[in-house]
């Protein structure tokens, strides 16, 4: 199921163990000994947080992680994989509905669900948005949720940036950090937190979450808001559509009065989501299809995993 094999053989052997223990901080005797504990093992789960995904070589390093794994065979197989630990609960779901940089390929069905035409270009991603702002390309950050310049990984140029926004708009369930470094004008835009009962519309709403393991699962909220002025993250969203560009394209509306109308349309686009409202209220939801995981399928050229050297060395 891989190809590629030959040539990463011949990048690691290329090492020599003075450097990958000087790079490591681990003796010879050490790698070995962690190398025949992976070995003996059946299944391997490879988790990793923040730290490497983050890291100035976070793509290289994962990478290696990635063909580790396959080397043994444990990508596709039942209790192994790869897992990398978000930084919050629905960063993962954001992602598969879309928030990113690089239109999704359904991209085209949605526009012509809503009779629209989506852009096509590659956007920013956070580094690049943060260059952007830095040099006067972005000019406006609306941000749902999260501490942007904590979050961020180099504080003081992150803050730079946010100055030179002409706004900055947060939308927050309680105060941080990124609410004292702002733009020339700025709003906070309270919101409803996901442990605060949600009855906009006059019905009890709940939304939907996304887990590192592809897992989307109901979370309704069940304690009284702090204030009855509150709004929920999906209203606001909707007055902004509404003020913005109107309800001729999308029916801002109608959608933020009842949620279920919101999964009835993703499930008509985003795949993977058929028939989403009636199979996320079961007890525990469902599982997206996973094409690695679950039949060893690659969106490859060759359709098969590609082992990748790399020529990455740390200074």
């Amino acid at each position: 199921h891989t190809s590629g094999f030959e040539a990463l053989q011949q990048d690691v052997a290329q090492e020599s163990w003075e450097t990958l223990s000087a790079q490591s901080g681990l003796s010879e005797a050490q790698i070995r000994a962690a190398a025949a504990s992976y070995l003996k093992a059946d299944r391997v789960i490879a988790c990793w947080g923040m730290g490497i995904t983050q890291h100035q070589y976070s793509v290289a390093t994962i990478q290696m992680i990635t063909n580790l794994l396959l080397l043994r065979g444990h990508i596709g197989r039942p209790g192994a994989g790869l897992c990398p630990v978000r930084g919050h609960s629905n960063v993962q779901g954001d992602r598969t509905m879309g928030i990113v940089e690089r239109p999704p390929a359904w991209s085209v069905k949605l526009g012509e669900r809503f009779g629209f035409e989506p852009p096509t270009r590659h956007g920013h991603d956070v580094v690049g948005t943060i260059a952007a702002m830095q040099a006067g390309e972005v000019n406006v950050l609306v941000a749902m949720g999260g501490n942007f310049l904590s979050a961020s990984p180099d504080t003081e140029a992150t803050a730079a940036a946010l100055r030179n926004c002409a706004l900055t708009v947060h939308v927050s369930t309680k105060l941080n950090r990124s609410h004292t470094v702002t733009g020339r004008r700025a709003l906070i835009l309270p919101t409803l937190g996901r442990t605060d009962r949600d009855e906009t519309g006059s019905i009890r709403q709940f939304v939907t979450v996304e887990d590192s393991m592809g897992v989307v699962h109901r979370s309704t909220g069940r304690l009284h808001p702090v204030s009855d002025d509150l709004r929920s993250e999906v209203d606001i969203v909707a007055m902004i559509g509404t003020r913005v560009v109107g309800e001729q394209v999308v029916p801002w509306t109608q959608l933020s009065q009842d949620y279920a109308r919101i999964r009835d349309r993703i499930s008509r686009v985003v795949p993977g989501h058929e028939d989403y409202d009636a199979r996320v209220r079961t007890k525990n939801g469902f599982t997206l299809p996973h094409g690695p995981r679950d039949e060893r399928r690659f969106d490859t050229p060759d359709g098969r995993a590609h082992f990748i050297a790399s020529s990455m060395r740390y200074p």
